[in-house]
């Protein structure tokens, strides 16, 4: 005024120029019926005529520089002017004392930036873009800063209880009395689909500890009312950013990829009924073929091939098909490490009968060159002899689901196009799959050594040339797969029908082999056995029906049917000196299963072929 009075931007309270005593807020007091009262402070800076309550060199910014005597940058505050979050610059500024010429500390030069500003200008520059970019605090709690979607991380609350949103109010100065600004941590972040992009992200990263240079698959869901209305999958970056006078932030850009499902197999895509129809004809037709092997299990033909244990190994191979079941699904934690289980445990339970069977036969038949000594070899401790095998691998799964899991993992592949999102079953390493090829691998492999050792041997004897094709279909199988998975640069999806397609192949094959022909000596046989029957003369002496003991001694014949089961399983070999005269050196098989106590003993030919049927005609007509 004319007076040279100053006054505050109100234009009725004059500023005091007295400096004396202690700087303080000249503060506002306040009416019952609401109404602000200014209280007058005689202890106001010269100059601060601003806001007659306000005095800047208490403010955090002023008093840091005034400390600090170097520029830097303030943690994000309430402004008190407009009441929004922001962050200042602060520059020391010193004069030179005329006397002796020293800088002197007089004030500091500020620069005031608000989270929204630094908002704006993210929106500004990636409004277009399909990006978003966020910065938060590097230090805890990751407080947000801004991000190109205008979220600041901040809001009003009530003083008394954070919880509780502050109500829209017209005073702004019984709203300061009673409301406050907090600040929201990154991971608290949930009001819109936006917000709970940068939040996942930002769990993700730091799970992962915030990898400078890798790329994170980040799954975001909005739900309202419990209805999922957005969904997407973003690739999510970090790089820290630093500057002088303390500023400490993490800049986070998610961008969203294309997602790639060819890696799980559901109900009603294109490829299921390739998955799912090998997986049902196979156990379909396996059980098939068990219970005509099992209905025959009474004729010679099959009681020679050690029915028990190829029964034993063509169940087995249902329950693998089956297994190709599991396949069907997502890729979760739980399906992934149930496929672990079911595929491998189901091919050593169906592998395990097919080897002992094979070792067996080697150990009592040989090479088939030479005649070997007589030992004998129970059902019963074949059947022991299974049990490790299957425990092992049990005991190999088992460390496996502690140890290292088949997990669902998210990826991100790179190429021309873009970036392309997946989810797949793996391991954190190669250890499970070295383990399972070596000890799998070499139960195939030494069943292949002793197959082929014992492959001389009459096929009339017992199943070699069957041992011998399926154990070598199974390894080509095998090996194919393998290549196919570790090689070719294929999805999961593809596969898995790959998978289930070698299984079909490789059980249904090994089960025709081992039955069919089986079921076609045992037709032939009784062909042969009725052409004769309708052949032979009145007096003529007629031969039994299989299955039958045959024994010549001395120019007669006797016939001695044995419809007992147990008298007639071929299990062991004995030499054929140990009976008089055998027609033609059939097999001699030791029948006691083991029990030498019994005595029970027979000599005859599995097959039995035409000259066999004449020799014995002629020497029943003498």
């Amino acid at each position: 005024d004319n007076r040279h009075n100053c006054y505050h931007s109100d234009g009725s309270n004059p500023v005091q120029r007295n400096l004396s005593g202690p700087y303080a807020y000249c503060g506002i007091d306040s009416d019952d019926d609401g109404t602000a009262t200014p209280i007058i402070c005689n202890t106001t800076f010269i100059g601060g005529f601003v806001s007659y309550n306000y005095d800047p060199r208490y403010r955090p910014w002023y008093t840091k520089t005034k400390e600090m005597q170097e520029p830097n940058w303030s943690e994000p505050y309430v402004f008190f002017q407009n009441d929004q979050m922001g962050i200042s610059y602060s520059h020391p500024i010193y004069k030179t004392d005329e006397d002796d010429g020293r800088k002197v500390f007089v004030g500091v030069l500020a620069l005031d930036l608000t989270l929204t500003g630094i908002a704006s200008f993210l929106i500004k520059n990636y409004d277009e873009a399909e990006n978003i970019v966020a910065i938060i605090e590097e230090s805890e709690p990751n407080y947000l800063i801004a991000s190109s979607t205008g979220t600041t991380g901040v809001k009003k609350v009530l003083k008394d209880d954070h919880s509780i949103p502050c109500p829209e109010m017209e005073n702004f100065a019984l709203a300061s009395e009673i409301c406050t600004t907090v600040r929201i941590p990154v991971a608290e972040l949930k009001n819109g689909f936006m917000e709970r992009v940068i939040s996942n992200s930002y769990m993700i990263q730091k799970k992962n500890g915030f990898p400078p240079s890798r790329l994170l698959p980040v799954q975001s869901k909005d739900d309202t009312d419990d209805v999922e209305v957005a969904q997407g999958v973003h690739a999510s970056q970090t790089k820290q950013f630093s500057s002088v006078g303390g500023i400490n932030w993490r800049i986070m850009i998610m961008s969203p990829v294309d997602i790639h499902e060819e890696d799980s197999i559901l109900p009603g895509d294109d490829m299921f009924p390739f998955l799912v129809t090998p997986a049902i004809i196979g156990s379909v037709v396996c059980m098939a073929l068990l219970l005509l092997f099992t209905k025959h299990r009474g004729e010679q033909e099959v009681i020679a091939s050690d029915w028990r244990f190829t029964g034993a190994f063509i169940f087995g191979c249902a329950l693998l098909n089956l297994a190709c079941l599991s396949l069907i699904g997502p890729n979760t934690d739980s399906l992934c490490l149930s496929r672990m289980w079911f595929l491998n445990f189901f091919f050593v339970l169906a592998l395990t009968p097919l080897f002992v069977k094979t070792w067996r036969f080697y150990k009592l038949l040989g090479d088939g060159t030479v005649i070997p000594r007589r030992q004998s070899i129970s059902h019963a401790k074949t059947t022991l002899m299974m049990i490790p095998f299957i425990l092992f691998e049990v005991l190999i799964l088992t460390i496996f689901t502690f140890v290292d899991p088949s997990r669902a993992e998210e990826m991100l592949e790179y190429d021309d196009v873009g970036v392309t999102h997946r989810i797949v079953c793996t391991h954190e390493n190669s250890a499970f799959f070295a383990v399972q090829v070596v000890y799998q691998g070499s139960l195939i492999l030494v069943g292949c050594v002793l197959a082929f050792k014992t492959r001389n041997m009459k096929k009339e004897y017992r199943d070699n040339q069957q041992l011998m094709l399926t154990l070598y279909n199974i390894a080509l199988v095998g090996t194919v797969i393998l290549i196919v998975a570790n090689v070719v640069k294929v999805y999961q999806g593809t596969i898995r029908i790959f998978l289930s397609v070698g299984v079909f192949w490789m059980t249904v094959f090994s089960c025709c082999v081992f039955v069919l022909p089986r079921l076609l000596q045992i037709h032939t046989r009784s062909s042969i056995s009725s052409n004769r029957g309708r052949r032979s003369q009145p007096g003529r002496a007629q031969l039994p029906s299989a299955p039958s003991t045959v024994a010549i001694d001395s120019g007669f014949c006797a016939s001695t049917l044995q419809q007992q089961q147990d008298h007639v399983e071929g299990a062991n070999i004995v030499s054929s000196r140990t009976l008089g005269t055998a027609v033609e050196n059939p097999a001699n098989f030791d029948l006691s299963d083991g029990d030498s106590s019994s005595g029970r003993r027979v000599s005859f030919e599995p097959i039995l072929n035409e000259e066999t049927i004449q020799a014995i005609e002629k020497a029943a007509n003498r």
